[in-house]
């Protein structure tokens, strides 16, 4: 089945007509959470303790048996009745290494909240309800991420009303160059409806300050329309005053600024993951993957002197030959050269 864009289901919920089941997939928890609230609000208010069964997926009530026993189960009232299956990653992207169950599905890996690995995780009567779900429940699953390589997912995916709720990927430039756009597009959007603005410059540090977590952006314009409450626009020193300096630090800052040449917010980049506490050796072995996977499909002449500064780097590091940071510093500029094009940073 094609996927629902977000605005789609929306039109879904309040209009009042869902359908019989939905696959909630993403990493962006404040919008998915706005979604399931606004389909378990298609039943009144009053009616929710009878005709809505929100479940966790491996948790008590949260087996397949008991999430399909619920979606079977007719509204006490006669109405429609709507069943959340909350953490379905554990049903559709279990942890690997369990016992297989005799359907040839892995089982959750054992933790607090997961399956014991001495489980088998049978996901047969979850198979047979999307052969036929019943009429007038809708049957919602909710997960982080899904397997779509296991049969249970492929069978899921073909019947289900998929809903896309992902992050902003920033692991490489081009990444970063559009979901910066995104990011824009989304806060311009969510103040316009508002009828409200914000400056350049504040938005330019909101997304800095957030380092395009989607999660952490959301939260911060909570609270700057609360901060901001009857004010128009959202200013720079409003932005100042709410978003923490180090709200976010990107793990992939330092690479993405070294790919678009540009040292100098490379060095600041790592100013804040050394600020964190983060490994120099850790950092090193990232510029060692950039430089042998990506840099030397886009520039292979520099590819030599830069294993050579990595080595430097590397060995003086190992033998205390000099201050960490220095030698951190020094490598990044070493490293930022021109921007590689699109076409090979990416």
């Amino acid at each position: 089945m094609p996927a629902l864009s977000v605005d789609a289901l929306r039109k879904h919920y309040k209009s009042g007509k869902l359908a019989p089941i939905y696959l909630i997939v993403g990493e962006d928890t404040k919008l998915i959470g706005q979604l399931v609230d606004g389909i378990e609000a298609t039943i009144p208010e009053a009616d929710r303790a009878f005709s809505v069964d929100r479940v966790y997926a491996g948790e008590a009530g949260g087996a397949p048996v008991d999430i399909i026993a619920s979606a079977r189960t007719p509204s006490m009232l006669g109405g429609p009745r709507v069943v959340i299956v909350l953490r379905s990653e554990r049903l559709f992207k279990p942890k690997r290494g369990g016992k297989a169950s005799e359907a040839g599905e892995d089982v959750a890996d054992g933790g607090a909240d997961e399956a014991s690995s001495s489980e088998t995780l049978d996901l047969a009567p979850i198979e047979d309800y999307l052969r036929s779900p019943v009429d007038g429940t809708s049957l919602v699953f909710v997960a982080s991420d899904v397997d779509g390589t296991r049969r249970t997912t492929k069978k899921l995916k073909e019947v289900a009303q998929c809903v896309e709720c992902g992050g902003l990927e920033t692991r490489t430039a081009a990444d970063r160059r559009e979901a910066v756009a995104t990011a824009r597009a989304q806060v311009q959007k969510e103040l316009d409806q508002l009828d409200r603005t914000i400056d350049p410059a504040a938005m330019q540090l909101l997304l800095d300050r957030t380092g395009l977590d989607i999660t952490q952006l959301r939260g911060a314009i909570e609270r700057l329309l609360l901060y901001s409450q009857g004010k128009h626009a959202i200013t720079l020193d409003d932005v100042r005053e709410v978003v923490g300096e180090h709200a976010f630090v990107d793990d992939w800052a330092v690479i993405n600024a070294i790919g678009d040449g540009d040292a100098g917010r490379a060095l600041r980049a790592l100013a804040q993951r050394l600020e964190r506490g983060d490994s120099p050796h850790g950092i090193v072995g990232q510029l060692r993957w950039w430089v042998s996977s990506r840099l030397a499909d886009g520039e292979p002449d520099r590819v030599k002197p830069a294993l050579d500064a990595l080595l430097r780097t590397d060995l003086a590091l190992k033998s205390s030959g000099g201050s960490e940071r220095v030698l951190l510093e020094r490598l990044v500029v070493e490293l930022t050269g021109k921007a590689l094009s699109r076409g090979a940073w990416r």
